[in-house]
């Protein structure tokens, strides 16, 4: 399997973590201490010379107060194409919103318990 690189997704993700620490008044250094790596490390993923790393994005996300999910999205298109990480991300919000919907058999409990109510109040 051949390794797929985005340089371009690369930069994006520097560029919004660059506007975030600008935000946060966070220097990179106080973001390298937060994430365990040398500044440094900091400046090559603002710049986009290295590939931001995903275990990277939910401890950069609540020190910047990145939303979570829009630093994942574009951190995964510096490994997958565009097309992929649509992809897998349909499949996943498909998977979270079936996991909120209720079974029949709580849908059935449901209806049993208005019912039990209704005839309360009859009474």
């Amino acid at each position: 399997m051949t390794s797929y690189r985005n340089p371009h997704a690369a930069l994006q993700v520097g560029q919004m973590i660059q506007t975030h620490l600008t935000k946060s008044q966070l220097s990179h250094r106080e973001l390298a201490m937060r994430l365990g790596v040398s500044d440094t490390k900091i400046v090559s993923f603002v710049t986009g010379r290295h590939y931001f790393p995903i275990e990277f994005a939910n401890p950069t996300a609540e020190a910047l107060g990145i939303d979570h999910g829009e630093l994942v999205y574009f951190s995964l298109q510096q490994y997958f194409p565009r097309a992929t990480v649509d992809y897998v991300w349909e499949a996943i919000v498909t998977h979270v919103f079936a996991q909120q919907e209720p079974s029949e058999e709580e849908l059935g409990d449901k209806r049993r318990d208005k019912q039990k109510k209704k005839k309360k109040k009859a009474r």
